[in-house]
């Protein structure tokens, strides 16, 4: 899928990270990991999402590993939107794993539906990472991750990484 780069105001630095994302999808052959071909990069967006269309900013402008990340997370919530039943039964089974789980940054997402469905993209977006990064780039990322923002979710799956997996597998949910 031919990822379309749209920028907001197309300031310099919105298109280094054009130019960044080009660079990270050609070097780890992402296509496999592109599940809508629409990225918008917006300087001025608070932080980056999924929907309406996939949106970066530029946060981690010279910070590719970071970008990385950013883009392989955003581009699995569009797979999630494609998986949504499988979704849901493994959020059901989350649910009695973790009944109780913190809202609201920099622990976890803005409800506890999002934290649920966040425990399984964060997975698959470290399960990523961890397949394209070598180690002590990947690494670099986690340490990164587990103390900027869904903290909480993050170290959960670090540590619950197995039994999370056993979940995922269970409902077929995988990327190629």
């Amino acid at each position: 899928m031919e990822i379309q780069i749209l920028y907001k105001t197309n300031t310099e630095k919105e298109v280094s990270i054009g130019i960044d994302i080009k660079f990270l999808i050609e070097k780890y052959d992402l296509k496999a990991f592109a599940f809508t071909n629409v990225l918008l990069i917006d300087e001025k967006a608070d932080f980056p999402h999924s929907h309406p269309v996939l949106t970066i900013n530029t946060r981690h402008l010279g910070k590719r590993n970071l970008l990385l990340s950013t883009y392989i997370h955003e581009q699995i919530h569009w797979f999630a939107t494609q998986h949504f039943q499988s979704f849901k039964k493994a959020i059901q089974e989350l649910k009695t794993i973790y009944p109780t789980i913190p809202v609201g940054y920099p622990y976890g997402a803005r409800d506890e539906f999002s934290n649920y469905l966040h425990i399984i993209i964060n997975w698959l977006e470290l399960d990523v990472m961890a397949k394209v990064l070598e180690k002590s780039k990947y690494e670099e990322v986690l340490s990164f991750l587990q103390t900027d923002h869904y903290t909480w979710i993050y170290n959960v799956v670090i540590s619950d990484n197995e039994r999370i997996k056993e979940i995922l597998d269970k409902y077929e949910i995988k990327l190629k």
